[in-house]
C-alpha cells in the first residue's frame, strides 16, 4: 500500500468504480478489492481472509441465538481459537521473516507466503463476536456487511482496528464529498511520505550503526542507532494508519487514528497508548478488562502481562517480542507500584523518562538474539571503546535532518502548528493545502520511482 501500482494504478481505478457504482454494490466492490489485493500479495492469503470472514459470521449468529444458554461460551471459545489459530499460523514480522511456527521450532507450511491482512482480519472477527456475546449488539445477518467490516482493505496494512459498531453505519451509508476526498488525499499523501521519507531513513540509519562490529561501536553511535530504531517503529504503524484513514475518508467512510504525540506520554502505559491507539484499545477492551477484577492486586498484574504479551505479538511472533514485551511487562508493573511518587515529578520530566525507557529497551526488538541486544545497551552506558568517533559524527550529520523532523511530529509540534495556525484559518487553508499534498505527491513518486517502498515490521 505504499508503492507506485497502489498510488497510480489500483487506488484510481477503485475509486473510479467506488464513485460510480450504486450504493448497494459499494460493499462488495470494497471485498472484492481487498480479495484482489490479497491475491496478487499471495493467493495463500485468501485462506485466513476467508476463515476469518466465515468464523465471525457463522459464529456471530450462533452466539446470538444461543445468547442465552451456556453453549454461547463455549462458541466463543471456539471462535477465538479458530482465529487465534490464523493468526499465529499466517502472520509473521516481514522485519526478520519469523513467524509462531519458527518460535516452537518447526518449518512453517506458509513461510514463504507473503499475507497481508492477517494482523487485522482476525482481530476484526474476535471483536465482533465478543461484543455480540456481551449483548453489546445483535448479531448482523447480511454477509456482504460483515465481511467488509472484517476485510476491510484500507486497514490491512497496521490498523486502524475498528469497532464494528462504530463502522457499521458508516459502511453501510458512505459519504463521499469533495472536502473528505480532499482530506482523504492529504492523509494519504502524508502517511506515504511518513513511510518513505522517515521510516526507511531511520531503519536504514539502524543497520548503518548495527554494521559497525559491537566492541568497534562508539556511545554515541548506539544512542543514535536506538533512537533510531524507536523512530522507525512508531512511524512504520504511523504512517500505514495514515494512509488507511486518507484512502477510508476519500470513500467517505472517516477513521480516527488517534496519533498525536507520541513522545509527550507522562507514563509507559500512555506512551503504549499513543504508540499506536487503536491495538492498545483493542488489547485494553477485549483483554485486560476481561481479566483485571476490581481490587485484586494477582489480576491487575496478571492483565498487564497478557495484554501486554499479546500485543507485542501482533507486530510478530517472534523471540525477540516475548523478550521486548517482558521489558515493558517490568516497567508497567514498576510504574504501577511507584504510581504515588512518580505523579509528583513535573510532567515534562516524566515524559523524557519515559522515552529514554523506550529508547533503552528497544535493542530488545530490534536485534533477534539477546546477547547482542545485551551488548549494544552495555555499549549505550558506556562499555564500548569509545563516546564518539568520525562514523558518529558522519551519521549525524548525514540523518539529522530526519532526526529532528521525527522527533518533532513524535513530540506532536508539527500537527499543533498545523491544526492551530494553517488548518483552521482559512485562507492559508484554501492557498497552502494544495500545494502540499501536489509537493508531497511529487516527492513521495520521486522516493517510490527510487525504489523506497520497503515494508518491514507488516
Amino acid at each position: 500500500m505504499s508503492d507506485l501500482s497502489f498510488l497510480y494504478f489500483f487506488l484510481p481505478v477503485f475509486m473510479g468504480l467506488y464513485l460510480i457504482i450504486p450504493k448497494g454494490l459499494k460493499g462488495k466492490l470494497v471485498l472484492v478489492a481487498g480479495a484482489g489485493l490479497i491475491f496478487c500479495a499471495d493467493p495463500v492469503g485468501l485462506i485466513p481472509m476467508g476463515v476469518c470472514i466465515l468464523s465471525g459470521y457463522l459464529f456471530g449468529i450462533f452466539i446470538h441465538n444461543f445468547r442465552d444458554k451456556a453453549i454461547s461460551k463455549l462458541i466463543l471459545v471456539l471462535e477465538i481459537a479458530v482465529n487465534a489459530a490464523a493468526f499465529l499460523l499466517f502472520h509473521r514480522s516481514a522485519f526478520d521473516g519469523s513467524d509462531f511456527m519458527a518460535l516452537i521450532g518447526q518449518r512453517s507450511l506458509v513461510k514463504s507466503a507473503s499475507v497481508i491482512g492477517v494482523s487485522v482480519m482476525p482481530l476484526h472477527s474476535i471483536a465482533y463476536c465478543v461484543d455480540i456475546f456481551k449483548k453489546k449488539y445483535v448479531c448482523e445477518h447480511r454477509f456482504t456487511t460483515v465481511a467488509e467490516y472484517i476485510a476491510f482493505f484500507p486497514s490491512f496494512a497496521a490498523g486502524p482496528i475498528l469497532s464494528f459498531d462504530k463502522i457499521r453505519n458508516k459502511l453501510e451509508e458512505p459519504k463521499p464529498d469533495f472536502d473528505k476526498c480532499a482530506n482523504g488525499v492529504r492523509l494519504l499523501m502524508s502517511g506515504i511520505i511518513m513511510k518513505l521519507f522517515i521510516s526507511n531513513s531511520m531503519i536504514e540509519l539502524w543497520h548503518d550503526v548495527t554494521d559497525i562490529p559491537v566492541n568497534d561501536l562508539p556511545m554515541l553511535s548506539a544512542w543514535l542507532g536506538s533512537l533510531a530504531f524507536t523512530l522507525f517503529f512508531y512511524f512504520e504503524v504511523c504512517a500505514f494508519n495514515y494512509i488507511a484513514c486518507g484512502t477510508a475518508s476519500m470513500m467517505g467512510i472517516e477513521l480516527s487514528n488517534g496519533f498525536r504525540g507520541a513522545a509527550n506520554s507522562y507514563s509507559f502505559r500512555a506512551l503504549g497508548r499513543r504508540m499506536n491507539p487503536s491495538l492498545y484499545f483493542w488489547s485494553r477492551n477485549y483483554i485486560y478488562r476481561n481479566i483485571r477484577h476490581e481490587g485484586n492486586c494477582f489480576s491487575e498484574f496478571a492483565a498487564i502481562m497478557i495484554s501486554v504479551i499479546a500485543t507485542m505479538l501482533w507486530y510478530g511472533t517472534s523471540l525477540r517480542n516475548i523478550i521486548f514485551a517482558s521489558a515493558v511487562i517490568i516497567i508497567l508493573c514498576l510504574e504501577k507500584i511507584l504510581e504515588t511518587p512518580l505523579i509528583k515529578l513535573p510532567e515534562f520530566l516524566r515524559s523524557i523518562l519515559v522515552l529514554f525507557l523506550m529508547i533503552v529497551i528497544m535493542p530488545f526488538m530490534a536485534f533477534s538474539d539477546f546477547k547482542e541486544a545485551q551488548d549494544f545497551i552495555g555499549v549505550m552506558f558506556g562499555a564500548g571503546n569509545s563516546a564518539i568517533d568520525t562514523v558518529s559524527g558522519y551519521l549525524l550529520g548525514a540523518y539529522s535532518f530526519v532526526l529532528i523532523t521525527g522527533i518533532i511530529i513524535m513530540f506532536g509540534l508539527l500537527g499543533y502548528l498545523m491544526r492551530k495556525k494553517v488548518f483552521n484559518n482559512e485562507y492559508l487553508r484554501t492557498i497552502i493545502q494544495p500545494v502540499w499534498v501536489i509537493a508531497l505527491l511529487i516527492i513521495c513518486t520521486a522516493f517510490l520511482v527510487s525504489g523506497e517502498n520497503c515494508n518491514y515490521l507488516f
